[in-house]
C-alpha cells in the first residue's frame, strides 16, 4: 500500500508520521485490497485538521475531522474511514453470499414460483374490435380480456371496473 502524509501550514512530528503509517497499515485487516492512503494535516483556527482518503478496490473512503491536536484529529478521521470500509466490505460480502429470490421466499414462508398456481394462457389469434372484446368479456364472465385491436393493430385490454363500467387500455408506442 502506498501511503502519503502531507502537512500544510503546520509542522509534522516524526512520531506522528510513524503513528499514521502504522494505523494505515492496519486497514488491511478490514479490506485486503487497499491501494493507496493519503493524509493531509492542516490548521483551522485554533484546531488541528486531518483529512484521510483511502483508495481501495472500487471504493474511496474519506473523512475530514478536527481536534485539539493532530493525533486526535487523525484518529477521529481514521475511525470514520474504517467504518466506511467495514460497511462496504459487508455490502460486498452480503451481495456475494445472498440467497436466490425463490429460495429466500421459501425460507420466509413464501412459495416458489412453480407452486404459485400460475396458469399460462394464450391470446386468440384473431384481431377484435373493442365491441367484440366487450362481448367476449361478458360471455366468458372474466375480469379482463387482452386482445389485438383490429382497428389500430395494437394490443389492448378491456376490463370491468368496480363501478360497473368498462375500461379500455391501449398499448402506446
Amino acid at each position: 500500500m502506498k501511503i502519503r502524509v502531507t502537512a500544510r501550514h503546520t509542522e509534522l512530528a516524526q512520531d506522528l508520521r510513524e503513528h499514521v503509517e502504522g494505523k494505515l497499515e492496519n486497514l488491511a485487516r478490514y479490506f485486503d485490497r487497499v491501494d493507496e492512503a493519503h493524509v493531509v494535516f492542516g490548521r483551522e483556527g485554533p484546531l488541528s485538521c486531518a483529512d484521510v482518503t483511502v483508495h481501495a478496490a472500487r471504493v474511496v473512503a474519506s473523512s475530514e475531522q478536527t481536534g485539539e491536536d493532530q493525533r486526535t484529529a487523525f484518529d477521529r478521521a481514521l475511525e470514520k474511514v474504517e467504518r466506511q470500509i467495514r460497511r462496504h466490505k459487508g455490502r460486498v460480502r452480503d451481495r456475494k453470499h445472498g440467497e436466490r429470490t425463490a429460495e429466500a421466499a421459501a425460507l420466509a414462508g413464501g412459495m416458489p414460483p412453480e407452486e404459485l398456481g400460475i396458469v399460462p394462457e394464450t391470446l386468440s389469434g384473431t384481431p377484435l374490435t373493442p365491441e367484440e372484446a366487450l362481448q367476449q368479456l361478458d360471455e366468458l364472465n372474466a375480469r379482463f380480456v387482452v386482445f389485438e385491436n383490429s382497428e389500430t393493430g395494437k394490443v389492448n385490454v378491456i376490463y370491468r371496473r368496480d363501478d360497473g363500467n368498462y375500461g379500455l387500455v391501449e398499448r402506446g408506442d
